[in-house]
């Protein structure tokens, strides 16, 4: 026990992880695993199926154990930063495993065919959906320590800011323009500064209306949360008053649509099969990937490089720091704590309407598309630590 005790945490839990994933693997293999054995106990009452789910879930969990690790457990390296980025990929490589073994056991096959030219373009695509709102949520949460679930519906200004720019008399043109092959750019840019400047104005404004009085009175992060879910109902009931339920698209150009307007980027095809022990085929290949879908991430995530800059390297953002990491001691500075505040929502709510006039291309959406967004935008900012803006523990107070 004292040898135990005397190993760091880190060893600890691989140790642990390695004995319930042998345990996991002996059971689906051989049968001879611990739930096996309580299964024996109680003379065979649990059913099969529960006895090898349950065994595929316990070598499952090895790899979350193992990733837990790398987060906790690891000193700060340039490995352990490579390990945490490349975690999703060992995660899908282990499930894949896990699913390997369980029907390994069972004397089943399973083809499995990898795309990786698509995966990556959709994986890119909707990344940067999710990050256009996670990012202004964990800002909000930043600096003014709330969940702010409005923040979708900042996401559905934008989208519905594009609609407007496209219905009105003064861009009819642009909007009407032939199908020549040539991309007019000019709604798209007025979309983009639209989106962000009007989304901005319009998070400033929610945020005197209603988000001021409860700091005020000092209210909790709880209070101001519900608040905010009460935000994004008017937001959307306002939005179906004046566009109605019917789905649309931004389309800037009919160029835009059109098919051979896209990149050409080399793929990979992997076939394999699951519950053989046999080697994967590969194919070369070309896949396409269209304009409307990547200039999503193009425009989301140098928004977000633009945003670090701000935060990094400007005096605006050692205050927003400051102001995030301690607004007491911020204020007492001489930071005008209320201006960041109000700078913070204006720059969360115009990079979410960022994110959404540029997601207007890709699909077609109704009020309703940016709530089913809001679960996988917060499941991102969890993953990605809430509330860690950069240098939020490490700024300083500067005037």
């Amino acid at each position: 026990r004292e040898r135990w005790n005397s190993l760091s945490r880190g060893t600890r839990r691989i140790a642990i992880a390695l004995a319930l994933g042998l345990d996991a693997c002996s059971g689906l293999l051989l049968e001879f695993g611990s739930l096996n054995l309580i299964d024996t106990v109680l003379s065979d009452n649990l059913p099969t199926d529960l006895v090898w789910l349950l065994q595929t879930l316990q070598l499952i969990c090895v790899v979350f154990v193992v990733v837990k690790v790398f987060f906790d457990d690891l000193p700060p390296s340039l490995i352990r930063t490579i390990l945490i980025i490349t975690s999703p990929l060992l995660i899908i490589a282990y499930v894949l495993f896990s699913l390997h073994v369980l029907l390994l056991g069972q004397d089943l096959v399973a083809p499995v065919t990898l795309d990786l030219g698509p995966l990556a373009t959709s994986t890119l695509t909707w990344s940067s959906t999710y990050l256009a709102i996670a990012v202004g949520c964990t800002l909000t949460y930043s600096v003014q320590r709330y969940g702010n679930f409005a923040q979708s519906e900042f996401f559905m200004l934008g989208m519905y800011v594009g609609i407007a720019l496209m219905w009105t008399d003064w861009l009819f043109p642009l909007r009407d323009a032939p199908a020549d092959e040539t991309l007019v750019w000019s709604l798209f840019l007025y979309v983009l500064i639209a989106a962000f400047i009007l989304t901005g104005f319009a998070g400033i404004i929610i945020d005197r209306l209603v988000f001021k009085g409860f700091r005020d009175r000092k209210s909790s992060s709880d209070i101001m949360m519900i608040a905010s879910l009460g935000v994004a109902m008017i937001l959307r009931a306002l939005v179906y008053l004046r566009f109605g339920s019917n789905s649309k698209r931004l389309v800037p150009d009919r160029d835009w649509m059109d098919s051979d307007q896209r990149w050409e980027i080399p793929t990979i095809t992997t076939r394999f099969d699951l519950g053989i022990s046999n080697w994967p085929t590969f194919e070369y290949g070309v896949t396409n990937y269209a304009y409307n879908n990547a200039f999503l991430p193009i425009v989301v995530f140098s928004t977000v490089i633009l945003l670090f800059l701000l935060l990094t390297r400007t005096r605006l953002g050692r205050r927003m720091r400051a102001v995030a990491d301690n607004p007491e001691l911020a204020a007492s500075s001489g930071i005008n704590v209320e201006g960041v505040q109000a700078t913070s929502a204006f720059l969360s709510a115009g990079i979410s309407g960022i994110g959404g006039a540029v997601f207007g291309l890709t699909v077609l959406f109704n009020p309703q598309t940016a709530f089913t967004l809001l679960l996988p935008a917060f499941a991102v900012i969890i993953l990605g630590t809430i509330g860690s803006s950069p240098s939020t523990n490490d700024c300083r107070m500067t005037s």
